[in-house]
């Protein structure tokens, strides 16, 4: 159920039909002030005893400044109002809100057969008094309770799905948003354009859905609303949702950022555009008030909700790993620096869970945890790579990376690559495709991916 619009809300719609109004009144102020000028034959004095009055040419230069003046007042007030409004809206929704703050967002799939599908599910929990937002995806096709965790808002209900995010999250979600794809292009279009560079030849036709996607790797894209849609709901590429994913993660960082640059007036406006399209249980007001706690300095981090995948490519709750994930989501206090994932692949000879387990005691005597994931099968690279590399992911954190390995192994040299350089970036997506090849899929980001060659630790 939609929140009842506060007087504050309601001042700030007048507000902004207020200000609508300034051009036509400009208009109609300069017709009343600016009649027919006098022909230049007109006298220079006003005769009293005439019933029409005649204006001398002292009276017509007074009457122009007076004009250009009432004009340039008027859009004084205007650019002020909007200053004003800005500052007004900010007072006005400084409210509190519950912490951590917990929402979901639902991409909504074209309904085919009467049947609608959620495309994107994302979860953000926002914790304001320590300034993080941290953003969930979980693929839409994790297995729960036997059906698709995408069927389950269809088949039984908002409800039933916020019981689900409970139990996976260990937080029920306070609010919901579902928009479906004539909002997203909207929204791409008022905040975009979106820049994204694809990493590989992206091509696919359905017709059935009147969707076309054409995209080489390695160029820089600028997309709008339309095009940005096809390239965030492209699912043939080697790994499948789970790059998709990945995309989608992408893309909402970069709408996040181009959202946080504008001020709260700007945000009604656009929330007024989309709201035919979307459906939620949030007010503008509270919208305005999550707005203002998101603009003070919020850290952002982006997750993928743990899983395994199946022999038979199903996709299932990773149980081992939920436990510390639902730890660092909610209650950590861990600085953002520090929220590392490090994936290491072996390319020794030793292909066996011996190397993992040894890895894994290696780390936890040294540094104090393990590796997030450790890939002890033989995936095909190694015959590629010889010594010890660290493919750097996120580069504001390599000196942490860095650190970290020269205390788990302090007697080895890795190679460093990172993205800067087109053929580290090239040989990083050839080891993730190995990986895709093989169903072994990562959790993204990937801090840093670490390739042991000749274990003997």
């Amino acid at each position: 159920m939609r929140s009842r619009a506060s007087p504050s809300a309601l001042f700030l719609s007048t507000s902004i039909r207020t200000i609508s109004l300034a051009k036509p009144f400009i208009r109609s102020a300069k017709a009343v002030l600016e009649p027919t000028l006098p022909s230049p034959t007109i006298p220079i004095f006003i005769r009293i005893t005439s019933p029409v009055i005649e204006y001398s040419q002292g009276d017509i230069v007074l009457k122009k400044i007076f004009l250009s003046l009432s004009i340039s007042l008027a859009f004084f007030l205007i650019i002020s109002s909007f200053f004003l409004l800005d500052k007004m809206v900010s007072y006005l929704f400084k409210g509190e809100v519950k912490n951590p703050y917990v929402f979901l967002v639902l991409g909504k799939d074209k309904e085919i057969e009467h049947t609608v599908r959620t495309d994107v599910i994302v979860v953000g929990v926002l914790d304001w008094k320590k300034g993080n937002l941290s953003f969930v995806s979980i693929p839409r096709d994790l297995m729960i309770e036997g059906k698709k965790i995408n069927a389950i808002y269809n088949t039984y209900g908002m409800e039933k799905l916020f019981q689900i995010i409970e139990s996976l999250l260990g937080q029920k979600p306070d609010s919901y948003v579902i928009f479906n794809y004539e909002a997203f292009k909207i929204l791409v279009d008022e905040l975009g354009p979106i820049e994204v560079i694809p990493n590989e030849v992206m091509f696919y036709e359905d017709l059935s859905q009147n969707l076309v996607i054409d995209f080489k790797p390695g160029v820089p894209y600028k997309l709008n609303g339309e095009q940005l849609l096809a390239y965030i709901r492209y699912r043939k590429d080697s790994m499948g949702d789970l790059a998709r994913i990945e995309r989608q993660k992408d893309v909402l960082k970069k709408l996040l950022s181009k959202a946080l640059s504008r001020n709260p007036l700007e945000i009604s406006v656009l929330y007024k555009k989309i709201s035919p399209y979307i459906e939620t249980d949030i007010g503008l007001p509270e919208i305005l008030t999550l707005f203002s706690k998101l603009k003070n300095s919020v850290r952002v981090s982006f997750s993928t909700l743990p899983y395994n995948v199946d022999s038979d490519g199903s996709i299932f709750v990773d149980e081992k790993r939920l436990v510390s994930f639902k730890e660092n989501l909610i209650g950590s206090s861990v600085q953002e620096k520090y929220r590392v994932n490090f994936l290491v692949v072996n390319t020794s000879s030793l292909v066996s869970r011996v190397f993992e387990a040894n890895l894994r005691g290696v780390w936890k005597d040294r540094v104090g945890f393990e590796p997030d994931r450790v890939v002890w099968e033989d995936v095909g690279i190694s015959q590629k790579f010889e010594g010890d590399h660290v493919f750097i992911g996120e580069p504001e954190k390599e000196d942490y990376i860095l650190e970290i390995l020269r205390k788990a192994h302090p007697s080895r040299h890795f190679t460093v690559h990172r993205f800067d350089r087109p053929e580290d970036y090239t040989m990083y997506y050839t080891i993730l495709e190995s990986l895709a090849k093989n169903r072994i899929y990562p959790d993204f980001p990937v801090s840093a991916l670490i390739l042991i060659d000749d274990f003997r630790e």
